[in-house]
C-alpha cells in the first residue's frame, strides 16, 4: 500500500524560489541550502548566479557585519 503515500516531496528551498519576491537572505536562512547546492538544484543555482545575488554574496563575504547586529544573525 506504499502508493497511498505522496513520495514527491518538494524542498522548502524550491517553495521559496517559487515566490516572486524571495530574497537571498531568506534562502541563506534555510538549513538545507548547502545540500540543495550540492544536489545541483537548477532553480537555486540559477537564482544564485543572477548578477544582484552574486554581488550581494561577495559583499557578505568581504565586509564585516555591523557590530550592533544580533550575534546569532551576525555569525550565521
Amino acid at each position: 500500500m506504499f502508493w497511498k503515500f505522496d513520495l514527491n516531496t518538494t524542498s522548502h528551498v524550491d517553495k521559496l524560489l517559487d515566490k516572486e519576491d524571495v530574497t537571498l537572505h531568506e534562502l541563506m536562512d534555510e538549513d538545507d541550502i548547502l545540500q540543495e547546492c550540492k544536489a545541483q538544484n537548477r532553480k537555486l543555482l540559477d537564482f544564485l548566479c543572477q548578477q544582484h545575488c552574486m554581488e550581494e554574496l561577495v559583499t557578505l563575504i568581504t565586509h564585516e557585519p555591523p557590530v550592533d547586529m544580533d550575534e546569532k544573525v551576525r555569525f550565521k
